[in-house]
């Protein structure tokens, strides 16, 4: 929760130039309305809740795609949603500026989890529990990717790469991109390791997803850094 409240005022700096940019060494009063204390460790920048004591960024998506190649797990509604198998209506911005709170440097590992109601009851699945890949070949001329030669991804977590200035804007509001498949320099995640896109598609597995159009919540969270020799000591997390 300290390194929250540390951190804190790093998101002015680090996102001034979004959001109408420094006046001087001030931030813009839109930036400065939109992060807010909801509570003892509880911020919200926009959709985005961080949670300090669980060390979460949490934000509302909808499932957006189950049949038909993905390139992306998630995306704004002004991004690719032809290829994503999320889309939300929170800003990028907002979860570049959540995941700063939590002290987030890039390149960084992070989890990303996805939690839905059945039955009342929220269930919590990994991102990648999601997402299959095929052979390109298989299944060209196909709508449908998922064929008897799909398999799980083989990429095993997410990198946090945040995002770049473009035009006096966060790449990633521009682009809508966020949770990318493919190598894209304005999203503000991507798979690790990288899909190879040159032999492989990508697409959900739709009897594990929600439903289509379901509301859901996404969940990141910094993974923990392993530990260096005996008597080292841990690093952030």
């Amino acid at each position: 929760m300290k390194r929250v409240r540390k951190t804190a005022w790093l998101l002015f700096l680090t996102l001034g130039l979004e959001a109408g940019g420094l006046a001087g060494d001030k931030p813009s009063a839109e930036l400065k309305e939109r992060v807010k204390q909801a509570g003892p460790g509880m911020y919200r920048v926009g959709d985005v809740t961080v949670d300090a004591k669980l060390g979460v960024a949490a934000f509302p998506a909808k499932v957006n795609q189950l049949v038909g190649l993905i390139e992306y797990a998630l995306v704004t509604e002004i991004g690719k949603v032809h290829e994503s198998f999320l889309s939300t209506k929170a800003r990028p911005s907002d979860i570049h500026a959540a995941m700063l709170l939590l002290g987030a440097k890039s390149p960084r590992a992070v989890t990303i989890e996805l939690g839905w109601k059945v039955d009342d009851k929220w269930v919590r699945k990994p991102m990648l529990n999601f997402i299959a890949q095929y052979p390109l070949e298989t299944s060209s001329e196909r709508n449908d990717k998922a064929t008897v030669k799909s398999f799980d991804i083989t990429s095993h977590d997410w990198k946090w790469t945040g995002s770049h200035i473009q035009n006096g804007k966060i790449a990633a509001d521009l682009s809508g991109s966020i949770l990318s498949l493919q190598p894209d320099i304005d999203a503000l995640a991507m798979v690790e390791p990288m899909v190879d896109t040159s032999r492989f598609g990508s697409h959900v597995w739709p009897k594990r997803a929600p439903e289509l159009g379901q509301a859901v919540q996404v969940f990141i969270r910094l993974k923990k850094r392993a530990s260096t020799e005996s008597g080292a000591t841990k690093g952030p997390v």
